[in-house]
């Protein structure tokens, strides 16, 4: 027990700490305890240090440039907003392409088939069953823009056939409707406004190639096709634009759907101009048989 007893008396005996002047030996400063008192307050004061470490490291911008390979969290949230933005970006991009092929065999009389059910079907079986339709993908809106077109189409074909070309005629008129603001440059009034129901089809009125299909604050959605012989021909106000610029049309091609879209706009219409050599024609003289009453 002897061992034991020496081991606490140790631990327990008060030591003196004094500091004293090397000439005078005056003393100037001391400190008694004992060795687990040491210790301890040892232990405390390292314990306290390193909480002060790992704070300063932990929540001070020091981290960033003591910790190897550290990546700040405004960096990290950035780069994590950045990833979630291109993945909504190709996401919407590939809706958007799956839409545009879609709508673009629609309109062209093609079967549109659903890639993850493959089937063969024909036009008239699709159009018997809504369920033909839905395993096909198309909407209710598809459909009636497809009916649309065909009317559209009988209607431009049954017009080309009683029509003879000339140099400057327009072999088919871009839309079927009534004429509701008459040409007039004085005015800057370059073309004619044709009235038609909101989502009617706008055709191409002779072959040629889209030089622009964009959005203009004034034309809203507008559409340019270069034909040959140095002619162009202008669709203002459009809902929306079915061609891109570079595509290459046929007379009668469906380029646009009707609407009243830019700042010149006072309802849905369809605003079409006939530019010759650099001039502006009056559109209606050279249209084929269309000779209809302004809107009083």
């Amino acid at each position: 027990m002897a061992q034991p007893n020496n081991f606490r008396k140790r631990w327990l005996q008060r030591y003196r700490l004094v500091l004293h002047e090397e000439q005078s030996y005056r003393e100037r400063w001391q400190i008694t305890g004992a060795r687990w008192g040491l210790t301890a307050a040892s232990g405390g004061f390292l314990l306290s240090l390193i909480g002060l470490t790992y704070f300063v490291i932990a929540w001070t911008p020091l981290r960033e440039y003591v910790v190897p390979g550290y990546v700040s969290e405004t960096s990290r949230m950035r780069a994590i907003e950045t990833e979630l933005r291109a993945d909504s970006a190709l996401a919407a991009l590939a809706v958007q392409d799956r839409y545009l092929s879609d709508l673009r065999k629609v309109l062209s009389g093609q079967e549109v088939v659903n890639d993850l059910e493959p089937a063969i079907l024909d036009s008239s079986a699709l159009s018997e069953t809504e369920k033909g339709l839905n395993e096909w993908g198309l909407t209710d809106e598809d459909l009636a823009l497809r009916e649309r077109l065909e009317d559209e189409d009988r209607f431009a074909l049954q017009r080309a056939q009683s029509v003879e070309q000339v140099s400057k005629s327009i072999p088919f008129a871009p839309i079927q409707g009534e004429i509701s603001s008459e040409f007039n440059p004085g005015i800057g009034h370059f073309g004619v406004d044709f009235v038609a129901p909101l989502g009617s089809i706008i055709h191409a009125v002779d072959a040629g190639t889209v030089i622009l299909a964009s959005y203009t604050s004034d034309g809203g959605y507008v559409v340019n096709i270069q034909h040959l012989g140095n002619r162009i021909s202008v669709y203002k106000h459009n809902q929306s634009l079915l061609v891109e610029v570079g595509d290459r049309v046929q007379a009668g091609d469906a380029i646009a759907v009707l609407g009243g879209t830019g700042t010149l706009s006072t309802g849905p219409h369809s605003h079409f101009e006939w530019w010759v050599g650099g001039t502006a024609l009056n559109p209606v003289q050279w249209l084929p048989d269309y000779a209809p009453e302004p809107l009083n």
